[in-house]
């Protein structure tokens, strides 16, 4: 199961910044530094000060959302791209 292809999961496209509104960064210039999980929610931190989320949209996306969590520490050091494009 890929993030991208997946049809249980909602996630941000491009990375973020909380308060800097219209910035896009390409998700390939975004290097893992963090992650944080609430429910079925994961928050991705990025070295560049960004931010993405990657969601459940079902309760089988819930499931999807507790396989990429314990992958998840591997991908530190690696671009957001890498973990959209990964196989969970």
């Amino acid at each position: 199961m890929k993030i991208k292809e997946s049809k249980n999961l909602r996630y941000t496209k491009i990375p973020f910044e909380y308060f800097e509104f219209g910035r896009r960064v390409e998700p390939d210039k975004c290097i893992l530094e963090s992650f944080s999980s609430l429910n079925d929610r994961l928050e991705l931190d990025f070295k560049n000060g960004t931010h993405a989320f990657i969601e459940a949209r079902n309760p089988q996306g819930g499931l999807e959302i507790d396989r990429i969590e314990e992958r998840l520490e591997n991908f530190i050091g690696r671009p957001y791209e890498d973990i959209l494009n990964a196989s969970f």
